[in-house]
């Protein structure tokens, strides 16, 4: 009975602990997308993606330091399959994408003036996007997809001790991985073997979690 006891009173009092340190946030991003292969150059294309983070923030509070975050990092966005015209400047073949993603971020939070009601965060998030829905293109021999890595920087603006507001800037690069039987659908019949993406988002959100 006593070691019942024991059990759930370590479990109540690490869980208190560990959620009291969870954190959430909802980034709506927007921007553009270049992107080019071994055939073509540039093509710039718009970018909307909805991102969320959660994990787990490490209390630090050493100087300006305030902490470091550990995250997971998912999210939707639209997008476009299109290269240019290997002899002209003009787009061919835009295919409309919607993708999925996920990951991991580290995320480190700086305020130099503590009576400030805004924190600084920047980091790097990484993992895989998967491409399941591409416009004209039903049944792909392989699901495309593209190992991706993003550098970002936020304010965070709290309105409470639990909410803020997020206004940011983030790049990112892709590499996109295909099956070589979808070549003639994805990119109008050229011999491609390489797709590459670099883009930047302005992020407009919202943090919950704890100061």
């Amino acid at each position: 009975m006593k070691l019942k006891i024991f059990i759930i009173s370590f479990m109540l009092i690490f869980s208190s602990y560990l959620f009291s340190d969870f954190e959430l946030e909802l980034l709506p991003k927007f921007g553009i997308t270049d992107s080019w292969t071994d055939l073509t150059k540039g093509v710039w294309k718009p970018k909307v993606d909805i991102n969320l983070q959660a994990g787990y923030n490490l209390p630090v509070n050493k100087g300006m330091f305030k902490g470091v975050s550990f995250l997971f990092d998912f999210g939707i966005n639209t997008g476009m399959i299109s290269i240019a015209h290997p002899d002209e400047k003009y787009k061919i073949n835009k295919l409309d994408t919607t993708e999925l993603y996920g990951g991991l971020a580290l995320k480190f939070i700086i305020n130099e003036n503590p009576a400030s009601i805004i924190d600084l965060a920047f980091g790097i998030a990484s993992g895989v996007k998967f491409i399941p829905l591409i416009e004209g293109i039903r049944r792909p021999t392989k699901i495309p997809y593209s190992p991706y890595v993003r550098l970002f920087v936020e304010d965070r603006i709290y309105a409470t001790e639990k909410i803020a507001l997020v206004a940011g800037l983030d790049i990112y690069y892709e590499y996109m991985f295909f099956d070589k039987n979808d070549r003639n659908r994805l990119f109008a019949g050229y011999n491609i073997n390489q797709h590459h993406s670099i883009g930047a988002d302005i992020t407009v959100g919202l943090h919950f979690g704890k100061r």
